[in-house]
């Protein structure tokens, strides 16, 4: 047996004679294990500059939060989310939560009556655009916005003209249409650093509604210009990085938008007054649908898809539900309902309808699922990836599961 005695003496004198070994093997050893220590130290200090917000002193009192009340849950709460005291003026579906901007604060609201984040936010009237990581709060008609995450505010912004409209992508690059002064309107965006990408003014059109592709590489931009009773209203694309101004946009029939998304990276959806149009990048308009003004009753614009509810009196039907995908594809058959919905909601290959005290749930094919009654007092339900939904009440969210959600997916694809 070879003599290891070696390894028993100081660490500094047994790594020489590891380094200078006649033993090739423990040459390579010594330098694998020395070159490895480096490189952990390298990706460390690497992890730390990019994700220095999850280190400051209200990030780490939340994380601290959420690992106690973790620890702390207890069957049969884990379903309920407590809204904060004072005057609630928006609420929105993040992350595994709920996303809360009253008065005088944003909160991050967990079931188990558990407050992840709370800030201070005075916005006199906020409206939230959330991506899968990222949330975007802006004061509509005022000039301030804020981008947080979970756990924190990533940054927050005083501009110099008042905000008319805004959209986040899934990289965290926020699109912000202003009332700009000399101009008609104009749209800025900038990333997760809240550094400027891209800006355009203009000064024949109101900008009505911009929005970001999931990669942030591409923005849509529905804009309207009248000349005395002539309304022209058009749908422009560009690149971020593109140094000219949007040109040759598509004609969307004198239509006022009223939602509007990216399907995928290359194909948007506008959801209008009186039709609703899915267009390409290249101009093509793959699907439209017109209705009459006061046919519209709801719709729900989702990553892949739009549901959409619309008036209908054949036979003893009142209103009908469509799905359209970024194909221009919708619904082989609409979904025929006897009452109209109060709320619909779309999320991951999932309708969810609410009528009166009863949300019912669809597959994408608009084949019934589930049905949960009996939610007195529910106002809105929003649909949630992973088979779940939050339904709003007066005071409290809560929770719903659909039954077997894996086996229905199952059935789907089959």
């Amino acid at each position: 047996m070879k003599n290891l005695s070696f390894l028993t003496r100081p660490r500094s004198r047994r790594d020489y004679e590891l380094a200078h070994s006649e033993n090739r093997t423990l040459r390579r050893l010594y330098q694998v294990r020395h070159y490895t220590g480096w490189l952990l130290v390298a990706v460390s200090v690497l992890f730390v500059a990019l994700n220095l917000q999850l280190f400051t002193p209200a990030s780490m009192k939340n994380i601290r939060a959420s690992l106690q009340a973790a620890s702390r849950v207890s069957a049969g709460d884990t379903t309920v989310i407590s809204y904060p005291p004072g005057a609630n003026k928006c609420m929105l579906p993040f992350g595994n939560g709920l996303a809360i901007c009253g008065d005088q604060s944003l909160n991050f609201e967990l079931p188990s009556n558990y407050s992840q984040m709370e800030m201070n936010l005075s916005y006199a009237n906020p409206t939230m655009r959330a991506s899968n990581q990222y949330l975007l709060v802006f004061d509509r008609g005022a000039y301030r916005f804020t981008v947080t995450n979970t756990l924190s505010e990533l940054y927050s912004q005083t501009i110099q003209s008042p905000v008319i409209n805004a959209d986040i992508a899934a990289n965290g690059s926020v699109a912000i249409v202003t009332d700009e002064a000399g101009y008609k309107s104009a749209v800025t965006v900038f990333n997760i650093d809240n550094e400027q990408l891209y800006k355009w003014s203009s000064p024949d059109y109101y900008i009505m509604s911009a929005v970001l592709s999931s990669d942030g590489q591409r923005l849509a931009l529905f804009c309207f210009k009248q000349d005395g009773l002539t309304l022209t209203s058009r749908l422009f694309f560009t690149d971020i990085n593109s140094s000219e101004s949007p040109e040759d946009g598509v004609d969307m029939n004198s239509s006022l938008v009223l939602g509007m998304k990216f399907l995928g990276n290359n194909t948007v959806c506008a959801v209008c007054d009186n039709a609703v149009y899915v267009v390409s990048r290249s101009g093509q308009v793959r699907y439209s649908m017109e209705y009459s003004s006061d046919a519209l009753i709801a719709f729900d614009l989702s990553e892949d898809c739009v549901a959409l509810a619309t008036e209908s009196y054949t036979h003893a039907s009142r209103a009908d539900i469509v799905l359209i995908n970024a194909r221009g594809m919708a619904s082989r058959k609409p979904l025929s309902l006897t009452s109209e919905p109060d709320s619909i909601s779309y999320c991951d290959g999932r309708l969810a309808v609410l009528t009166g005290d009863t949300v019912t749930f669809y597959s994408k094919s608009l084949r019934q699922i589930d049905q949960q009654s009996g939610l007195a007092g529910v106002s809105r339900v929003y649909m949630r990836s992973g088979g779940s939904a939050i339904a709003l009440f007066g005071s409290q969210a809560r929770v719903l599961t659909i039954g077997h959600p894996l086996e229905d997916l199952n059935s789907e694809n089959s």
